[in-house]
């Protein structure tokens, strides 16, 4: 499963992280001209997570709603590889969704109120928080991208019939399950860890 995904998908891989870099690039007359109208999907679902995870998290429970969402939001663009243009417009999608979070949301206050710590929990020292942050950004990208390749292979398999769609997708199932899920699961620790090293003091 491990070749299946990272030797079989690595060209494709590369298409959907530039995908996503296309939609990171998109996403900056949004943020700079402050289109309220094109923010506002990405930062309701950003206010749902949030919610979900409530005021002074643990890091389990951080950990916990990160892990779900993105497993299964990218599972979901990957199952939409019935066609080839499917998860290509989800790449180009979620690097604009990102972008538009990352450049507005730190405006947001009560966005900045949910991840503040209470004086007893436990604040990880700076070098760790960085290298949580790092792992992150190194694991759950590509993660994102090897899940984007699989959907368009498959859609490519599919739309030329060498491929059934079922067939497909629960081989392609199994590999994000085998492969994919265990590195989203440690990118979502990871993630919590450095979102709580980051995060100011509840007064």
């Amino acid at each position: 499963m491990l070749e299946f995904v990272l030797r079989d998908h690595f060209r494709l891989a590369v298409h959907a992280a530039l995908l996503f870099a296309a939609g990171l690039f998109v996403s900056w007359p949004v943020v700079h001209y402050r289109l309220e109208a094109a923010a506002r999907c990405p930062l309701a679902m950003f206010r749902l997570v949030l919610g979900l995870i409530g005021p002074s998290p643990s890091i389990a429970r951080m950990s916990c709603v990160i892990f779900c969402f993105n497993s299964v939001a990218i599972f979901v663009y990957m199952a939409s590889g019935f066609h080839p243009l499917l998860p290509k417009v989800f790449g180009i999608w979620t690097g604009l969704n990102i972008g538009i979070i990352l450049g507005m949301a730190r405006h947001e206050e009560e966005m900045l109120e949910a991840g503040r710590r209470s004086s007893t929990q436990w604040a990880p020292r700076p070098g760790l928080t960085a290298a949580s942050g790092l792992l992150v950004l190194l694991v759950e990208l590509p993660c994102f991208w090897f899940a984007i390749a699989m959907g368009i292979g498959m859609g490519h398999g599919v739309q030329s019939g060498a491929e059934m769609y079922l067939d497909a997708l629960v081989l392609r199932a199994r590999a994000y399950i085998t492969v994919i899920v265990p590195l989203l699961l440690l990118s979502a620790v990871a993630e919590a860890i450095a979102i709580r090293g980051s995060a100011p003091l509840r007064e």
